[in-house]
């Protein structure tokens, strides 16, 4: 018994030897707190007995004792939750990240997809304009051509009505010769 502690307490004006391997300062901070909770019993009503003090007393301790119990056990699911929640955070990334590479090479499929539509569309846009080019040079042709005809219908006009106009001359010519025999 050499190794345990001993110190005698008041609890409720009643002296009690206690015997333990913890701190003697320990055990007096456990009797004082026990005799403040049965004088606060005592005080709520006092025609209890003191066992009857006591046995309320235990309860009202037992109580707390549980509150603090569950309390701890819902800081250690706090704890352990961010924990829980950094692991699920982290699986979700990975799930995002996996999506976003699949997403990229997708992407990446559709600008090389996108540029070889493009390339073919400046080839087909280089073919149209030198087509609209040769089109206008036509056009111009044609256009050259028909004032030309025009012109030349013009000519073909007025040589005829020169000609008709010299013809009729040379007819009224005749026809006063005719006449004049």
């Amino acid at each position: 018994m050499s190794d345990k502690n001993k110190v005698t307490v008041k609890i409720m004006d009643r002296d009690y030897t206690l015997v333990s391997d913890d701190a003697r300062e320990h055990m007096q901070r456990v009797a004082n707190f026990v005799d403040d909770k049965m004088r606060e019993t005592y005080n709520g009503n006092k025609k209890l007995s003191t066992s009857m003090i006591g046995v309320l007393t235990a309860l009202n301790i037992a109580d707390e004792l549980f509150k603090v119990i569950i309390e701890k056990e819902e800081l250690e699911k706090r704890i352990n939750s961010p924990q829980y929640e950094l692991k699920s955070a982290r699986d979700e990334l990975d799930a995002v990240v996996s999506e976003y590479e699949k997403r990229s090479h997708a992407y990446e499929k559709m600008i090389q997809e996108f540029s070889r539509l493009i390339d073919s569309s400046n080839i087909y846009e280089t073919g149209v304009a030198q087509l609209k080019k040769r089109m206008d040079k036509l056009d111009m042709d044609l256009r050259t051509r028909e004032e030309n005809l025009r012109k030349s219908r013009n000519e073909v006009l007025e040589l005829e009505k020169e000609f008709s106009h010299k013809d009729g001359q040379s007819s009224m010519i005749d026809f006063d010769e005719e006449t004049m025999k």
